[in-house]
């Protein structure tokens, strides 16, 4: 650069390319500021001026050893075309810069950015002079500055020139002269802007401002790098305490289960007519049944006489098949199918029907059955399982308004969180990442996990939600009678004098999981006339009391039934699993084609 007396920049870049390949265009952009202009650009090589008119788009071609210009308000574009394969080549681009200096009362500021933020390669070494329109004293007036800090490279000043030279800079990294000097140097300010003013000292106050910032967050950066457990508990306090507090607040005032005046320990019968398939989900705040509610409404089925079930007995093998002995079994066929159903007991039934198309089977069997069409039964699972969703969102059982407080602070939080990351990449240098950028982006990760935190409470539903006053209640009564089945083999109490409230004692255990107690019980206490009447209560070859299968296991039979009713398996194959500076006009980037 060349400062001429009225205050312009005659401007003379020499970039050497290192070409692989065939290439055949390159391009330089400056950018433009306010008041500021680029005019007589030349282009040449080795002392060969290249032709005006070519061809300034990108990736264009056209005769060799020609140029073209672009002028917008933001910048100028400089196009040039060559032929080259696999050489080094030096062009040479020059123009004249006018409105970059700034004259004050007392000194003229040039702040040129020698290269660009815009070049998408490194640059291993740059040289830049900068000749002044006169000799200067080397005083305090006539200052050189080169930025930003973290570059590796070192200024000179000399009466004539001031030099730059910056080695190892990375892509995307612009470098900074800064040339101040006495403004009695120029004799016109035809190609500068004038301000009002002493501008030494306020020139003097950036530069020490710049570096005192510069300073400030490598001893930020430093001091929480070397107090390393200190900034993990500030990042541990901020990212998860304002999420726990939420979810803590949330389950507080929309998931924490209300009290009720029910104050009974046992329920001795069943306290509603709720289905056996809809209880168990009541009691785990739930809306999804398994396979111990289908069994349950399947011998629900039995006990109203939609199936029609025989006690039998079946043979098994034992000890590894050293022993093989008699258990109690049931032999099911069609009964009443008159009956009137609910909607989650249709597909239940369509199971078993098509179990026992070919006539009566016994239970024990019917896990092979179920298997043998397992795709159209595993649909009929599904929808059992989504009638029983349906018919207890119908009940309004739950009151789940915590969801929208998850709901917007995961939004909020997620918004945050772009904006933070947002912000500090704008911004970011990755050689001397300022503090305020580093607590952005600290931030933004600490809003991640907020709202990861509140993603995983949402999954939680007992954290938001709440069972309403009427779900409570009924709740509550049906966890007494679950405790008085649970507890019911060594309680003194009047046994049931039926055989309907004994049998539903076993359709409600078998719902809970816990038929084996409700068996024990009646082998106990259950008069012989009653099992006699019964065709799911009888006694077994062996002596026992039995259920169905329960000789079985009522807890095998729903397992083997959650498993033949789950999805067939598809196939599947395996595979690989000083300041930072930027006040400075010009710079911009390039590149080839």
């Amino acid at each position: 650069m060349r400062i001429v007396p009225d205050g312009s920049l005659l401007v003379r870049e020499r970039i050497t390319f290192d070409f692989f390949g065939p290439f055949g265009g390159a391009y330089r952009d400056i950018p433009l500021r306010r008041n500021e202009t680029v005019d007589r650009v030349r282009v040449s090589e080795d002392g060969r001026a290249y032709a005006p008119g070519g061809n300034t788009k990108l990736g264009s071609t056209d005769r060799p050893d020609t140029y073209g210009v672009e002028t917008t308000r933001k910048r100028v574009r400089i196009v040039w075309h060559y032929q080259a394969r696999t050489e080094q080549r030096t062009f040479t681009v020059s123009y004249r810069f006018r409105g970059l200096a700034v004259a004050y009362d007392d000194v003229v500021d040039v702040n040129l950015k020698v290269w660009g933020d815009q070049w998408p390669v490194a640059l291993a070494q740059l040289n830049a002079s900068m000749s002044l329109p006169r000799p200067a004293a080397l005083t305090s007036s006539y200052r050189v500055y080169g930025h930003p800090a973290w570059v590796h490279g070192l200024v000179e000043r000399h009466p004539r020139v001031a030099l730059l030279r910056a080695v190892g800079i990375q892509s995307g990294q612009f470098v900074e002269l800064r040339v101040v000097f006495p403004r009695r140097l120029i004799s016109s300010t035809a190609g500068a802007q004038v301000r009002h003013g002493k501008g030494l000292a306020k020139v003097a106050a950036e530069e020490r401002a710049d570096q005192a910032a510069y300073d400030r967050d490598r001893r930020r950066i430093a001091d929480a790098t070397h107090h390393i457990g200190r900034t993990l508990l500030y990042l541990l306090l901020i990212g998860l305490g304002p999420s726990l507090a939420l979810v803590a607040a949330t389950w507080l005032f929309f998931g924490r289960e209300r009290r009720t005046p029910y104050d009974r320990e046992y329920e001795q019968a069943p306290p509603s007519d709720t289905e056996p398939a809809l209880v168990p989900p009541l009691l785990r705040q739930d809306e999804t049944p398994g396979s111990l509610e289908f069994t349950a409404t399947l011998f629900d089925l039995i006990r109203r006489g939609r199936y029609t079930a025989k006690p039998v007995t079946t043979e098994r093998s034992v000890w590894g098949g050293l022993r093989r002995e008699q258990v109690a079994d049931l032999e099911l066929t069609q009964g009443d199918a008159s009956q009137k159903l609910v909607a989650f007991e249709e597909p239940v039934i369509a199971v078993f029907d098509s179990a026992l198309v070919e006539g009566p089977e016994r239970l024990s069997r019917m896990r092979e059955r179920i298997e043998s069409d397992r795709t159209a039964n595993s649909e009929r699972f599904g929808h059992f399982k989504k009638h029983v969703q349906t018919a207890i969102r119908g009940r309004r059982w739950y009151v789940g308004r915590g969801s929208y407080v998850l709901g917007a602070g995961i939004a909020v939080l997620g918004v945050a969180a772009l904006i933070l990351f947002w912000v500090a990449i704008a911004g970011w240098r990755s050689a001397a990442p300022r503090w305020e950028d580093v607590v952005l982006v600290a931030l933004g990760g600490c809003m991640v996990s907020n709202a990861a935190v509140l993603l995983a409470a949402a999954t939680r539903v007992r954290l938001w939600r709440r069972r309403s006053r009427k779900g409570e209640e009924e709740a509550q009564r049906w966890e007494a009678f679950r405790r008085y089945l649970t507890d019911f083999p060594r309680l003194q109490e009047a046994p049931p004098a039926t055989i309907e409230l004994w049998e539903r004692f076993l359709v409600y255990g078998i719902a809970f999981g816990i038929a084996e107690r409700v068996l024990q019980a009646a082998h106990l206490q259950m008069p012989q006339e009653l099992y006699q009447q019964s065709t799911i209560y009888w006694i077994s070859p062996n002596g026992d009391l039995g259920a169905g299968a329960s000789s079985l296991g009522i807890g095998d039979l729903s397992a083997g039934f959650g498993s033949a009713l789950s999805p067939p398996s598809s196939g599947s194959g395996g595979g690989f699993s000083g300041g930072g500076g930027g006040g400075g006009g010009g710079g911009g980037g390039g590149g080839a084609w």
